[in-house]
């Protein structure tokens, strides 16, 4: 009996699309407990049942197609693992909740690594304790909300550990009844609640994005949660909240970033028990319509080392009352008023949030419509010249801190990931560009004008024509904090034209926002976050040393002597730039664009004049940079430069942008075609042609070599091909064709 137990722990089946003698299914009904079966790539009609222990591992992305009827794979039996594998078309019936996977009475499961697609309900687990939900995507159908399933969905499941997956077009990631899950590195967008907690104890959240729900983490009846580096993102559905807590204790809030939410943070009686600890501690409250909400009877909360930053309304309370009941200690305020005449880093005055339009804001809720108009200005100003009532203090901080917090940093695990740092510095560093530190205080409030928060640069609707010809037509682009985005288009695209209007040197049409900031309408500050490198080089007939202390002086900078010599350029500050080769000119232009440390570098043609060794050179540089942060967006015609330093490629066409595609696929989705010289021994010539063109290629012969055309991203295939063949290739050379 032993004997065939470890025998079935053993058993490898592997399975192949069209097998004539078994289907999948019975492969896995003939596997013995234990056994591991290897699923080849192509697509398998279901659904399937597991319903013993089994490994399937999916090779080359196996399909299991459920063909529009019920659940597409269901599992009854404990310590199953499903790796590797797109799951899709499973049924719409809500009634019978049909599902991408079912995982039902079974302890144990492990599934990681698949693609679910058009599906109702995605993973859905049903008393299936110790569950391990690790690295999957999962899209829903495409039908309205309300005829939506879960992405993912926990029912007496506890012990879960759900980590790095991805999930879009769902109705909610729901943890019912399951305690102690863990939450890590997850991407939940596009839903309604990012996150479901109903009835959970001893959670944890943690390094994960919430972003574009109508709520992105919900927590009622639940005990013991902690909810440390996560980000909530723009939740501006009916409800908007990023994180809503019902009837709740015993909750940890720490490190988190709430940005650009309807109300980031929610308390609806929580506490639910008296003197029972919710903590909020380190978090940063930026850009919402409200910091925190909370209906009146909410008492006992802390609230401490929190950074509350230009929203609308710092706290608000649902109805008629005050968050006095509450512990405020030790926050930053960005509309603080107060000083600090002892120098000790707390203003010597409390923080009080009495506003008189907050006030009755909060009686006539309808009155938030009126926020930052005239009106309200009005209003205010004259509240404070005749004091015609005193409005009720909202909250008090009697420790205001006059600078953000920074302590040490909250590591913030997952895809999610990177350091939060505390402090407001720190936190933007890590969470969204510290570009944001400088953005002004509120854009227009016109829907249509407001800059999207994770953009550093903003494009929309960009139009520009020189007479009757149009150089850019309607083009719309983002880049983010720390991206390295390639311009990539032939000549007369418009590249060069894009970066001439961001820069604000040419009248266009359309929105530039660079930070939060209108080029048209704040152009100089714009400018500041801003670094130029043209292709054409222009200097004036002055020294390396004078060039660097007249641009250093139009940026109100000093020359910073360890940057110079960092750039190779100390040895020839007394030469004039005319004598200096191109590498160092070029050397030289990125010494002034990197003056007063801007975080945009634009970059056109930046290598077009340089030979190998200074491109070489360059491109190392620009690397180093964009791995200190420096967001980099520049116009190349060369394939290995892209590829060697974009994080994506837009492709422009006649002003407009045509596709957007990794650098990997420029290549091909370009049609681009090198044209290789191959040096070979004369000996050796007439073997070498009959390999190439055994391997498909089309040769030429130049007297010493070979000449043929081969895809640009695959020019090293045919010299590997003589390699093989035996034969030497002494030399080299490749030119791109379009």
């Amino acid at each position: 009996m032993m004997l065939r137990l470890a025998l079935a722990l053993w058993t490898l089946i592997v399975v192949v699309p069209g097998d004539p003698d078994r289907t999948l299914q019975e492969a896995i009904a003939a596997a013995p407990p234990g056994a591991t079966l290897e699923v080849h790539g192509g697509v398998y009609h279901g659904p399937f049942l597991i319903d013993k222990p089994l490994t399937l591992i999916g090779v080359n992305r196996p399909v299991l197609d459920g063909q529009g009827q019920g659940t597409v794979l269901r599992i009854r039996a404990p310590h199953v693992t499903v790796r590797g594998f797109v799951i899709r078309n499973s049924g719409r019936s809500l009634e019978h909740e049909d599902a991408g996977i079912l995982a039902e009475g079974a302890a144990g499961v492990t599934l990681e690594d698949n693609h679910l697609e058009d599906v109702l309900f995605g993973i859905y687990l049903k008393d299936a304790p110790g569950a391990h939900i690790r690295n999957n995507r999962v899209i829903g159908l495409d039908v309205p909300e309300a005829e939506r399933g879960d992405a993912i969905r926990l029912w007496y499941s506890p012990d879960a550990r759900i980590e790095g997956n991805r999930t879009r077009r769902g109705r909610d990631v729901i943890i019912w009844f399951s305690d102690r899950s863990l939450l890590r590195g997850n991407q939940f967008e596009g839903g309604r609640y990012g996150i479901h907690y109903m009835y959970c104890n001893g959670s944890q959240v943690e390094g994960n994005v919430l972003r574009g729900n109508f709520v992105g983490v919900f927590v009622m009846y639940s005990r013991g949660l902690a909810l440390r580096g996560n980000r909530f993102l723009h939740q501006r559905g009916p409800s908007g909240y990023g994180l809503a807590f019902k009837d709740s204790d015993d909750v940890r809030v720490e490190g988190n970033l709430f940005l650009d939410n309807t109300a980031a943070i929610f308390l609806d009686n929580t506490p639910r028990e008296e003197g029972s600890p919710v903590r909020f501690e380190r978090n940063l409250i930026a850009y919402n319509g409200i910091g925190v909400l909370a209906l009146p009877m909410v008492r006992g909360v802390t609230f401490r080392e929190n950074v509350f930053w230009e929203n609308e309304q710092q706290a608000a309370t649902q109805g008629e009352g005050s968050l006095m009941a509450s512990d405020w200690r030790g926050n930053f305020w960005s509309d603080y008023a107060g000083f600090d005449a002892d120098g000790d880093g707390i203003g010597d005055v409390p923080y009080r949030s009495r506003r008189v339009f907050e006030s009755l804001m909060d009686q006539a809720p309808p009155l938030r419509l009126f926020w930052g108009t005239p009106a309200m200005q009005a209003l205010e100003s004259a509240a404070i010249l005749v004091p015609f009532f005193e409005p009720q203090i909202r909250l008090e901080d009697p420790a205001p801190r006059i600078r953000p917090p920074a302590q040490a940093p909250v590591k913030a695990t997952g895809d999610a990931g990177g350091w939060i740092g505390l402090g407001l510095g720190g936190i933007l560093l890590a969470a969204i560009g510290w570009g944001w530190l400088r953005r002004p205080p509120r854009p227009s409030r016109d829907v249509g004008e407001r800059t999207t928060p994770e953009a550093i640069l903003e494009v929309r609707g960009l139009r520009k024509r020189f007479g009757e010809t149009w150089a850019v037509r309607g083009l719309d682009l983002i880049v983010r904090p720390g991206e390295a985005v390639a311009l990539w288009g032939p000549n007369g695209a418009g590249k060069t034209t894009v970066l001439r209007c961001i820069l604000g040197l040419l009248d266009c049409e359309g929105t530039i926002r660079v930070a939060g900031r209108d080029v048209r309408k704040e152009g100089r500050a714009a400018r500041q976050w801003i670094g130029y490198v043209p292709q054409e080089l222009a200097f004036y007939n002055w020294t390396v040393a004078e060039t660097l202390q007249f641009f250093a002086a139009l940026r109100g900078v000093r020359v910073d002597p360890t940057k110079v010599e960092a750039l190779g350029l100390t040895p020839y500050q007394d030469h004039p730039v005319r004598t200096l080769s191109g590498g160092l000119k070029q050397r030289l232009a990125l010494a002034l664009a990197l003056m007063g440390d801007p975080p945009i570098l634009l970059l056109d043609e930046p290598t077009a004049n340089l030979d190998l060794t200074a491109r070489t050179e360059w491109l190392s540089r620009l690397r180093e940079l964009k791995a200190r942060g420096k967001t980099l967006l520049f116009s190349s015609h060369r394939l290995e430069e892209v590829q060697g330093l974009a994080d994506r490629v837009v492709v422009m066409q006649d002003g407009q942008v045509v596709a957007e595609i990794s650098p990997e696929a420029l290549g091909e989705a370009a049609g681009l075609r090198a044209r290789l010289r191959l040096s070979l021994p004369p000996m050796e010539l007439e073997r070498a042609r009959q390999v190439l063109e055994a391997s498909g290629y089309r040769t030429a012969s130049n007297g010493h070599g070979l000449i043929l055309t081969v895809p640009a991203d695959r020019k090293l295939v045919p010299v590997h091909r003589l390699w093989e063949a035996g034969i030497s290739v002494q030399d080299m050379e490749w030119e791109l064709e379009e």
